[in-house]
């Protein structure tokens, strides 16, 4: 899903959301959306496929023939999805938004927000997802490194969590710090994000959305 006014200029600042998927991304495309930014979220995997082929091929910068939009969400690459028409049987699982160092190397003058909520409620709403489909797809996926079921696949999910979280909030601790921000749905106030984004961008609609809300 894409859409907004498309920009190539290297001098415009992108936005990366670097958290995992199901902790508000599409809340985050629409409101980006409102605001008259284009955002591109997920592109059926070929935003984390292309990530992750560059990074393989050392090709920079990684977002080559990507690079028009401003916000960048949802960069996931689960195989078997799309459901049905999948173009990624032959893909690992991409989880893009860790390559946060990458992108900052690739875009410097971009920000970047971590987008979280409770781990736990996460997990839930993983295992739930298109009714099971997702966590089922991903547990098939990664069954070759010895994780056979769904209570492995939550811990290991917990620990990607914890990894990825430690990364992110170390690294920006010390680099570019005015360049990002850690949202917490639920508990971070819009009027932070729009404080944050507006050092650079108009934002007509400053009141955050929240779409695809699930019960937990």
């Amino acid at each position: 899903m894409t859409a907004g006014n498309q920009t190539s200029d290297p001098a415009t600042p992108r936005i990366f959301l670097i958290g995992f998927n199901k902790c508000g991304t599409t809340s985050f495309h629409n409101f980006f959306l409102a605001n008259g930014l284009s955002s591109v979220h997920w592109r059926a995997n070929t935003l984390a496929m292309t990530i992750h082929r560059h990074l393989q091929q050392d090709h920079w910068p990684v977002l080559d023939g990507l690079d028009h939009w401003t916000a960048y969400t949802d960069m996931i690459c689960l195989p078997g999805t799309p459901w049905n028409h999948s173009n990624s049987f032959e893909q690992p699982v991409i989880e893009a938004c860790r390559y946060f160092r990458e992108l900052h190397s690739s875009y410097p003058n971009s920000l970047f927000i971590l987008n979280s909520r409770d781990p736990e409620r996460w997990v839930e709403s993983r295992l739930r997802h298109d009714d099971g489909r997702f966590a089922q797809a991903y547990l098939e996926a990664i069954r070759h490194e010895g994780i056979d079921d769904k209570s492995a696949l939550c811990e290991r999910w917990l620990n990607d969590w914890d990894n990825h979280h430690s990364d992110v909030l170390g690294y920006f601790a010390t680099i570019a710090t005015d360049q990002f921000l850690f949202f917490q749905l639920g508990s971070t106030p819009p009027s932070e994000l729009a404080s944050f984004l507006g050092r650079y961008f108009s934002l007509p609609s400053p009141q955050f959305p929240h779409h695809h809300k699930s019960p937990v």
